[in-house]
């Protein structure tokens, strides 16, 4: 299944590149467009430019991967296997309540954060629960990381979204907020309409205490033939054990949750679960907080003068956490090599009030991170258009997106929701970034009447959500899919009909917004 990943996301660059030979590049300025001669990629850049893109863009790759290692520290504890089974005790007979309060969690987290990536770390916990409930792959997928992604759509104060549309539109986080509500109320109830139609659940199978009592009368009873018996079923479960398939294929917690071991919690073992949730709560929330971007969302300082004060303190004229905190940003300007880190300090702290040895830390930990490499490498190469067209745009010779979205726009003399929404979707297919797509949009945006833009920001970053829903560019999406082992072909397959909801759903509300 996941070599299909690298198909999809080669036929996206192979397209690109084709195209790279019969459009001209292109620079858009004061209402004009100025063409250049064509800038193909060359048989050589084939290979070259995936290489270029895993050295520009590794950072992904390194966020996922720890991410792994984080969750193979938990599952090692068998605190995370204790959790899930009794999250899925508490809403046994309501499963499918628990499904709709997953799909309204992450929307919101999305929606009002915008931090789709740190986010991620969820996905895994929730997908295990639902699998210990008998949902399968699809629903899991598209109920976390799909509701993640439609929760951007209608972005509220997603600083990585409205934030990025806030500041290169010049607008307040506030215009549209209204139409932006709307837009999140409206495509929530898409998804679970949808996900509660087609979501299937499997009846987990559980040993009946029947069955073990009687096994156990008859070893009392007859000695020698429960032997022969004990020891084929020994061997069979150990045989189980060791093959890969054995371990995925009855969708427990270790399967996507951790997918580093495939241990289990042993019989009899009691872990208290107390402490990796608090500890686990603690580093979502001080990640959350820390990667927000509070002065250029809200203008918010308090964080800044907090950092200024503690890096202030001297001890004897010695600028002690100048020292102690080197190299970790103040609150608000984190990035993903600070939640990174983050996540190694926790995965080690974890380790310690679990009482895991050192070897059992480390060697929990790069199992995890060898299980969730290929979702590393896929999340890290999903940007290989990006990285040609990031080039070229600091060459200054210009793009072809440029060149593409002038012909676009000048289909209308002034602000069209349709044509505003196509060049989104086309802009996305180039640029899986948000900031560096509206900014190319902007170029022709920027001649709007001011009282369109809001609506023109709106219509700009939902359609782009839209297109991270679809497109095998997107980088949460590639990384989802990886992980749940599910083809790109079976996703469109799945989810084209909420796709073309979703998006009649963004035209009518933008396309009435622009009336008002």
């Amino acid at each position: 299944m996941k070599r299909n990943l690298i198909k999809a996301v080669g036929i996206c660059f192979v397209i690109f590149a084709i195209l790279t030979w019969i459009i001209p590049i292109g620079t858009y300025s004061n209402g004009e467009l100025t063409t250049n001669s064509i800038d193909p990629v060359s048989f050589f850049d084939l290979a070259a430019v995936p290489v270029n893109t895993i050295i520009t863009f590794i950072m992904f790759g390194v966020v996922f991967a720890v991410m792994g290692g984080f969750y193979g520290v938990m599952e090692e504890t068998g605190a995370l296997a204790t959790f899930v089974k009794k999250v899925r005790n508490w809403f046994k007979g309501k499963e499918k309540l628990f499904v709709v309060l997953t799909i309204i969690e992450f929307v919101v987290l999305s929606s009002v954060t915008g931090l789709i990536v740190p986010l991620f770390i969820l996905v895994p916990l929730y997908a295990a629960i639902m699998f210990e409930m008998g949902y399968k792959k699809l629903t899991a997928l598209i109920s976390t990381v799909g509701a993640m992604l439609i929760g951007s759509i209608g972005s509220t104060y997603g600083f990585n979204i409205s934030g990025y549309t806030k500041n290169i539109f010049s607008l307040d986080m506030n215009d549209a907020i209204v139409g932006k509500i709307i837009l999140l109320v409206l495509a929530t109830i898409a998804l679970i309409v949808f996900v509660l139609k087609t979501a299937k659940r499997e009846e987990v199978k559980v040993a009946p205490v029947k069955e073990v009592k009687e096994t156990t009368t008859k070893k009392v009873a007859t000695k020698k033939t429960t032997k022969p018996a004990t020891k084929a079923a020994s061997k069979t479960t150990a045989k189980k054990s060791t093959t890969k398939k054995g371990t995925t294929k009855k969708k427990t917690t270790a399967a996507l949750a951790a997918p580093a071991t495939g241990k289990k919690v042993k019989a009899g073992k009691r872990v208290s679960i107390a402490p990796l949730v608090i500890i686990f709560s603690l580093m979502l929330i001080i990640s959350l907080v820390g990667m927000y971007n509070w002065y250029y969302s809200f203008q918010i300082e308090w964080f800044n003068n907090i950092y200024d004060k503690i890096m202030a303190v001297e001890i004897k004229g010695f600028p002690i956490f100048q020292h102690l905190l080197s190299g970790i940003s103040q609150m608000g300007y984190w990035g993903n090599s600070e939640f990174a880190a983050i996540m190694i300090i926790t995965a080690g702290l974890i380790a310690w009030i679990y009482r895991l040895s050192l070897n059992q830390f480390v060697e929990s930990f790069l199992r995890g991170v060898k299980a969730w490499m290929p979702t590393a490498l896929y999340a890290t190469i999903a940007s290989v258009i990006l990285c040609v067209l990031y080039q070229g745009a600091y060459s200054g010779s210009g793009t072809i997106a440029t060149t593409v979205l002038a012909k676009i726009f000048g289909l209308a003399d002034g602000f069209n929701v349709i044509v505003t929404g196509v060049a989104a979707l086309v802009g996305s297919f180039f640029y899986n970034d948000l900031y560096y797509m509206l900014s190319e949009v902007f170029a022709f945006t920027s001649g709007f009447d001011a009282s369109a833009l809001p609506v023109a920001g709106l219509v700009s970053q939902a359609i782009y959500a839209l297109g991270m829903l679809l497109l095998p560019t997107s980088v949460v999406l590639i990384a989802g899919l990886s992980h749940f082992d599910v083809s790109y072909k079976q996703w469109v397959k799945y989810i084209w009909k909420l796709a073309l909801v979703l998006l009649v759903i963004i035209l009518v509300v933008c396309g009435i917004l622009s009336m008002l």
